[in-house]
């Protein structure tokens, strides 16, 4: 029997010839087309949180050091971050609905080969498939919504999509964490496998082709700058971070991705068809925007790779209360972001924009001042706080940096975002860890294992967290001064 020829199936074919025409047709209610880019990308961003909580037992299984067993982590992030220079060029080049699935294809390969787990070079290569995929599915994401919405309605589209962008990864660590203690870590990668699946029809059905294509040549010579010069300078921040500023190894590779990347600017200021148009920077309010928003989330990252430390190391609480700590906070973060979108669509940002960067250095200076004894009902309240001016002025300031841009433009502008944000989550790392080791090595303090031994208190670890968050003070502070600087503009066409 050909079910085609049945009352139901004939009623499912007009159905989706239906929805199909609707897509062609740029028909489809925004919510739908919200629904398949949202999936993706909040897979996408759990993803890396989830594998973090895992890594432990992972390592363990596979029978690998902690120093090559991280490399599950950092290689998918640093493919991830090389992928965002050129998401540009493809979002020119292929249709968008295209890219995007392929995206998930490979996204969802990679974690079915990772989920596999038949040795660490299985599981490695399958995260590294899974970077290729998540670099360009965000970069995807912003692109279509900014493109779809209207500009007096941008703010409320992006402040949902920062509700995906916060929920992944306050989500990923305790959705992780109950996978690994209930099943298994494989099952975290074939969980994203099966979501991955469930993605791709739906955007078969609603993704429009709504980005405009130009068709531009294959620049091989930038291509090469970019995937040298990133791919280098993040490998190299990644080790400074992990390591210290005494690897010869991270410098070396900090200066070759530094001096490709200049290369790569130099291309494509000259070229008439860049591959990354970086000459979107010289417009002022967008370059400032990237600046500060680049900033807050330097103060994020920060605050959360400090926070483990002290609250476990300094407090002598488990790694579960210090994921609790922050899950308010993040909650917070993600849910405000519609509200201050709207916010932002009705009265611009001039005025919330210095106010979520006050409340945002507030919170961090809060945290200079945190000791032995501190309370953590007064560090779940001052992580919240921060939360709130980071979830109050990233939206509109994001908002008003790409409506400053014209339309045509949405593609470049937000992969160039991306990268510089990026470089700084990167960066924020070194910075912190730098600024805890220079404070302690200055107050000459004991280490914990000579204040274990000899009765001293660990002032050495006190002293440079401190310092670690005096750090992300000054960076906060730093954006809260540029939000005096960016002015909003007519939104481009």
């Amino acid at each position: 029997m050909d079910i085609r020829q049945t009352k139901w199936g004939k009623k499912g074919i007009r159905l989706l010839t239906k929805q199909l025409d609707r897509r062609d047709n740029n028909e489809v209610p925004y919510w739908m087309v919200y629904t398949a880019l949202f999936a993706g990308s909040l897979m996408v961003i759990m993803n890396q949180t989830a594998i973090k909580t895992a890594l432990p037992t992972m390592i363990r299984d596979l029978n690998v050091s902690p120093s090559i067993g991280q490399w599950t982590v950092s290689g998918y992030t640093l493919i991830k971050g090389i992928m965002v220079p050129i998401t540009a060029f493809a979002m020119n080049k292929f249709r968008s609905r295209n890219l995007f699935i392929l995206m998930m294809i490979i996204f969802g390969a990679g974690s079915f080969i990772a989920g596999l787990g038949i040795n660490f070079y299985v599981v490695l290569f399958g995260t590294l498939l899974q970077g290729v995929g998540a670099g360009m599915v965000i970069p995807l994401m912003q692109t279509i919504i900014l493109t779809v919405s209207p500009p007096e309605k941008r703010g409320s589209a992006l402040g949902l999509m920062g509700v995906v962008l916060g929920l992944g990864p306050t989500l990923g660590p305790a959705t992780g964490g109950w996978i690994v203690d209930t099943l298994s870590w494989h099952y975290i990668f074939f969980g994203l496998f099966i979501g991955s699946i469930l993605v791709i029809p739906i955007a078969m059905l609603t993704l429009t082709d709504v980005l405009p294509m130009s068709n531009p040549r294959i620049d091989w010579v930038s291509i090469r700058h970019s995937l040298i010069g990133f791919g280098m300078l993040l490998f190299g921040l990644s080790i400074l971070g992990s390591e210290g500023f005494d690897s010869i190894i991270a410098w070396v590779s900090v200066i070759i991705g530094a001096v490709f990347i200049y290369l790569f600017v130099k291309r494509n200021l000259d070229s008439d068809e860049p591959m990354l148009n970086v000459s979107l920077f010289k417009n002022k309010t967008f370059s400032i925007a990237v600046v500060i928003t680049m900033l807050g989330l330097m103060v994020i990252t920060g605050i959360s790779n400090i926070m483990p430390m002290y609250i476990q190391t300094v407090l002598g609480r488990s790694a579960t209360l210090s994921g609790m700590i922050l899950l308010p906070g993040g909650l917070f973060k993600a849910f405000i972001s519609p509200v201050t979108g709207k916010i932002y669509d009705k009265f611009g940002v001039s005025k919330i924009g210095p106010l979520g960067g006050f409340v945002l250095f507030a919170g961090t200076l809060m945290m200079v001042f945190v000791g032995h004894n501190t309370p953590i009902w007064y560090i779940v309240l001052v992580y919240l706080l921060l939360s709130v001016g980071f979830g109050i002025f990233n939206i509109p300031i994001t908002t008003a940096g790409m409506n400053a841009l014209p339309n045509e433009e949405m593609g470049h502008a937000t992969s160039a975002r991306q990268t510089v944000r990026q470089i700084g989550s990167s960066f924020a790392i070194t910075l912190v860890f730098a600024s805890m080791s220079i404070v302690s090595a200055f107050v000459h303090s004991p280490t914990l294992g000579e204040a274990e031994a000899g009765g001293a208190a660990p002032d050495l670890t006190i002293e440079g967290i401190r310092g670690g968050f005096a750090m992300v003070a000054i960076l906060a502070f730093c954006a809260f001064v540029l939000t005096f600087f960016i002015k909003e503009q007519s939104p481009s066409k």
